[in-house]
Parts: C-alpha cells; sequence; structure tokens
C-alpha cells in the first residue's frame, strides 16, 4: 500500500512539473478518468508520442511473455517444477494479445463506419 502511494505521488509531482510549463493540461491523477482527459489535453503530436510509447511497451512485453514462456517451459520439463509458472505467464500474454486484438478490431471497425458514412471508400486507410 506504501509503494502504491510513492507512486501516486511521483505520478503527481511529474504531472504538476509538466502542468508549469503546458498550463492546458487540466487533468488530476487523482480523477478516475485521469488517462483519458490527459490524451484530450494532448496536441496531436504528444498522442501520437504516447501512442508509440505504447505500441514499444507491447512489442517488449511480447518478447518478455515469450521469453518467460519458453524458460519455464524449459524448467518445467528439465528439472520437473510446477507448471503454475507457464499457466500465468501465459495467462498474462493471452490477455495481453486478446485485448489487442479485440481494440484493433473496435478500431477498424470505426474507422470503416466513419468512411462509410462520409461517402468514402470502407477499406481504405
Amino acid at each position: 500500500l506504501a509503494i502504491m502511494a510513492e507512486g501516486v505521488i511521483i505520478q503527481q509531482k511529474s504531472v504538476d512539473s509538466v502542468k508549469v510549463m503546458n498550463p492546458e493540461k487540466t487533468a488530476s491523477v487523482y480523477d478516475m478518468k485521469f488517462q483519458k482527459k490527459w490524451i484530450e489535453s494532448c496536441d496531436e503530436m504528444e498522442q501520437q508520442m504516447i501512442y508509440k510509447a505504447a505500441f514499444h511497451a507491447y512489442k517488449v512485453t511480447n518478447y518478455l511473455c515469450l521469453t518467460l514462456w519458453t524458460g519455464f517451459t524449459v524448467l518445467a520439463v528439465v528439472l520437473k517444477i510446477s507448471l503454475w509458472p507457464v499457466t500465468i505467464v501465459s495467462a498474462i500474454w493471452l490477455t495481453m494479445a486478446v485485448s489487442y486484438a479485440a481494440e484493433g478490431k473496435r478500431l477498424s471497425k470505426s474507422k470503416n463506419e466513419a468512411g462509410s458514412a462520409a461517402g468514402g471508400n470502407p477499406l481504405s486507410f
């Protein structure tokens, strides 16, 4: 609990320092919709940076899951350890992959609907 409180305090200090340089940013870290409000207050370049950083984090986490899954599988076979580590890593990896695919499908669908409503080709991106 103390570590979580410390994380919130550090995040608050970081946000406050950004707000000093960018007064248009009004989101509070204590708000339940902080991330959504923060993204909305960012310009297009800042949003692109956030999205690229998020995708990079996704790729790194994907490689980490692959490495952990392989390592724990080998240990389970060679040292006869429990399969729980493999199961836990698989659950995390599956959750990440399914959420990424579902969000991609949702975004593609909304983009296609916007293209159809505008009279353009719904398959063009």
